[in-house]
Parts: structure tokens; sequence; C-alpha cells
């Protein structure tokens, strides 16, 4: 009974690993619309991340198991592990593209949102012949509120004006910032220009356009 109960035990793992698999193309693009929702949270990266790691984990144990094919002993269980690496490196692969496909559609929605801050700032520039000191200089009479992004893991906006705005943002008289969500110590940025003068290259990174903002990947 033994040998029978272990090929049921190692075909229900297969099962479990080949369905995770799979679930790479579903989670990693709900994973990156949750994130950027009114209610989405920095933990949500964490499950990202997950599906990340096991894609390290397959590189580095795809040659090991092509080595162990050379044994009889251990041929049977490399072929089940290479089976689940093949099922899981198209699947994740193609989870990253829907992700990257949903992350900037986000993005881009965030961009038409934040349409009637960008025309207060503007209003006031017009009318004053300078930008705001500060986004609370728009309220009440350009706006009844300080908007927020639309997205709580990363809710606030950064706004720059004045000789550090012309200095550190191509010339810009102002400009606005959204620091968004990444997993670790990376230092991605997304910026505002009302010259739309975004450089190919700079801040760290290199940026890719989303609606009128630059996403700065570093």
């Amino acid at each position: 009974m033994l040998p029978n109960q272990l090929t049921v035990m190692k075909s229900k793992d297969l099962v479990v690993y080949i369905l995770f698999a799979v679930s790479a193309i579903v989670v990693l693009p709900f994973a990156a619309w949750a994130l950027l929702a009114p209610y989405g949270s920095v933990f949500i990266l964490c499950v990202t991340m997950l599906y990340y790691f096991a894609f390290l984990a397959v590189l580095v144990m795809l040659p090991i198991m092509l080595v162990r094919l050379c044994w009889k002993e251990s041929r049977s269980r490399a072929l089940l592990w290479l089976l689940v690496m093949v099922v899981y490196v198209p699947c994740f692969l193609l989870g990253v593209n829907l992700e990257h496909r949903v992350r900037t559609a986000r993005w881009e929605a965030f961009s038409q949102r934040t349409q009637p801050l960008i025309a207060a700032i503007n209003d006031y520039e017009r009318q004053h012949g300078v930008p705001p000191e500060s986004l609370t200089a728009l309220v009440p009479d350009y706006l009844p509120a300080v908007p927020d992004t639309g997205m709580r893991a990363c809710s606030e906006f950064q706004y720059f004006t004045g000789k550090d705005a012309r200095q550190q943002y191509a010339g810009n008289p102002w400009a606005l910032q959204v620091l968004p969500p990444v997993f670790g110590v990376g230092f991605d940025v997304v910026l505002y220009f009302p010259r739309q003068n975004y450089p190919k290259q700079g801040f760290g990174g290199w940026l890719e356009p989303v609606g009128v903002w630059a996403y700065v990947h570093e």
C-alpha cells in the first residue's frame, strides 16, 4: 500500500503545482488591478512576488532537474518537476504581460482623474501669474478640497513649484509626483510636467507615458 499511497500523494502534489502555475495568468493581472484600486493595499504585492520568486526558483531548479534525468532513481521525480516548469514558465510570462497591461490601464485611468486638479493649477497660474505655493491654496476657489489619487496604496500627491521644480523637473514651473507601491527597495515614481517635456531616460530610470503622466521605472 505504501508505494501506491506515495504515488497518490505525488499525483495530488502535481495537480496543486499545475494549478498554481496556471493561476499566474489570472492572479497577476488581478493583483495589479486590486493594488491600484481605491481599497487596494501594499500587502497585495506579497501575493505578486510569490509568483516572481517561484519563477526565480524555476530558473535555479531547471538545470538541476535536467542533471537528475541522468539517474534512474531520480528520473521520474525530475520529469514531474520539469512538467510543472514547462507549464509554469509560459503561464507566468503571459501573466506578467497581462499584469503590465492592467497596470498601464489603471495609471491611464488615474491620469484622467487628475484632469480637474491639473486644470485648477493652470487656472490659478493664469490668474495670479505664478503657480500656487501648495495644493491647499486651490481650496476653495478652484477646488472644493485637495483630491487624493483614488488609490489607497498611494493616495497622496506630492507637489513641487518654484526654483526646486525648475531645477529638478526639466525647467517646469511646477510638477506633480506620486510614489507608486513597489516591492522591496524600488524607487519608481509617476510624474506630471505641465510642459509635457518628459525625457526618455532620467530620474533614476526610463520613462513610460501613461496618459499625460510618465511612469519612471527604476
